[in-house]
């Protein structure tokens, strides 16, 4: 194996290992530079973390590749692999920190275009207790069978599954589906249809279900279960495309919250989430839906 601007004697394996490893280790030193000015002018992407992940893993995987087509290993290629694997290690560390700092804080982990799915699922593990913040429960309801035995399991008459959406008579709903240019009864259409599905299991099967309505544009979508899990997403004005909606398939990335167990409420993310919602279910306390109004 012949390498460029390398000297004749360079022709025994010790020393085209020890010369490959070197260049190797190099290589990795100026990707880094590269990526950390990407980074720095770029911010982040999706083709600056992929150079990230080729910076901490390459040369260490053609270290090795080097050394098994060679058929030699040496003591100088032990130690320029262990060095090549420094920025890995360490980005390994500042990962486990953030990652560390995040739960600490109660979060357990992101969801980044949550569908129907990931929305079954979740009710599905939903055992002991279930509260909704948001326009029409639409993605709740989808599957009613999964919906209905949720309600069947959390709601009790000391504790109801509580949903608090938009007012059917609330201007955004008209408004929010113009803005995504889609005709300006779809998102009404969608909540009547939600309704209508809550009334049968309210009036038909187990368990106890309350629905208040809020006038305000939605902002934040909250979902909590079980006492303990949360999941916090938002909603927006427009579509990224002329007639999304993205109540047909995909949400808005959603963060994944649990109640931390050595925190007061009023100390922890989770605590001050369940506190709006409290605040905005007891606000809503006039808007009490009687199971008969907007439906058909």
């Amino acid at each position: 194996m012949s390498y460029p601007w390398v000297n004749g004697e360079w022709t025994v394996p010790i020393n085209q290992n020890l010369y490959a490893s070197f260049l190797f280790w190099v290589l990795q030193i100026v990707l880094g530079l590269i990526w950390s000015a990407l980074k720095r002018w770029t911010g982040t992407s999706k083709f600056v973390s992929g150079l990230g992940w080729l910076v901490l893993t390459l040369p260490p995987l053609a270290i090795v590749g080097s050394s098994v087509f060679l058929g030699v290993v040496t003591p100088w290629m032990m130690l320029l692999f262990t060095l090549s694997l420094l920025p890995a290690a360490f980005k390994a560390i500042q990962t486990h920190k953030n990652l560390k700092a995040l739960r600490t804080a109660g979060v357990h982990g992101a969801i980044e275009e949550p569908g129907v799915t990931d929305f079954r699922n979740f009710l599905m593990q939903a055992n002991s207790g279930f509260s909704f913040l948001g326009v029409g429960a639409e993605k709740l309801t989808r599957d009613f069978d999964v919906f209905q035995a949720m309600v069947a399991r959390c709601g009790t008459s000391s504790k109801p599954v509580r949903l608090l959406l938009v007012s059917p008579v609330a201007s955004w709903l008209q408004t929010g589906a113009s803005r995504r240019g889609l005709n300006r009864t779809a998102f009404q259409a969608k909540q009547a249809d939600s309704l209508e599905k809550i009334e049968r299991v309210k009036s038909k099967f187990s368990g106890e279900i309350e629905v208040r309505f809020y006038q305000e544009r939605p902002g934040l979508r909250l979902m909590f279960a079980n006492g303990d899990v949360c999941w916090l997403g938002h909603y927006t004005e427009t579509a990224a495309l002329p007639g999304m909606n993205e109540y047909e398939q995909k949400s808005n990335s959603c963060v994944v919250l649990k109640r931390p167990g050595d925190r007061a409420p009023d100390q922890q993310l989770y605590g001050a989430l369940e506190g709006l919602f409290d605040e905005m279910w007891e606000s809503a306390r006039e808007q009490k839906w009687n199971f008969k109004t907007y439906l058909p």
